[in-house]
């Protein structure tokens, strides 16, 4: 029985603490949801998240977009931890890309991927995101929704490295 509750316990734990930020429905000038999630051990603040992807004619010229610093995370730990950044695709902006968190990176096609941070220190954690995305071939100039849904999540036992997931998210900033 006491193990049947700790597992409704974590089932509970981990529905409840991915959280996602959709930047789809935005506008560019229309309003953005910032979210905070609570994690067992800490909280994650969004900063910044882009809203839309500007295609311009060289872009398009060039098959590619690329979007510095387009995702800002503040994580704060109370203890060493790790958690989990997942990254799915939507729309028909793009056909593949690529996620960079301080010098690791993801490649992306048409799967989702993930990013693991499994020894995170204790403390308040900057993540900074970039990404590079490789334009639909009907691509044309314009402004398009985000083409990726960010979720923040604890590490679930299930979690393991898979072709498309990252080491370790690097952390910049930890004050």
């Amino acid at each position: 029985m006491a193990t049947m509750q700790a597992i409704g316990k974590q089932v509970l734990c981990a529905a409840g603490l991915a959280c996602t930020v959709s930047a789809g429905s935005a506008t560019a000038d229309g309003p953005l949801q910032v979210w905070a999630i609570g994690l067992p051990n800490g909280y994650v603040v969004m900063e910044h998240q882009a809203r839309v992807l500007e295609v311009s004619a060289q872009d398009v010229v060039s098959g590619r977009v690329e979007v510095r610093g387009g995702s800002r995370l503040v994580i704060t730990l109370t203890s060493p931890a790790g958690y989990a950044l997942d990254f799915r695709t939507r729309g028909q902006s793009v056909q593949a890309g690529s996620i960079e968190a301080i010098g690791h990176t993801v490649e992306m096609g048409s799967q989702d991927a993930v990013l693991v941070q499994r020894e995170a220190a204790a403390g308040r954690h900057v993540v900074a995101i970039d990404y590079r995305f490789v334009l639909a071939p009907d691509a044309a100039p314009g402004t398009y929704p985000w083409p990726l849904d960010l979720s923040v999540r604890a590490l679930l036992s299930g979690d393991r490295e898979l072709p498309n997931v990252a080491q370790r998210v690097a952390l910049t900033g930890a004050r």
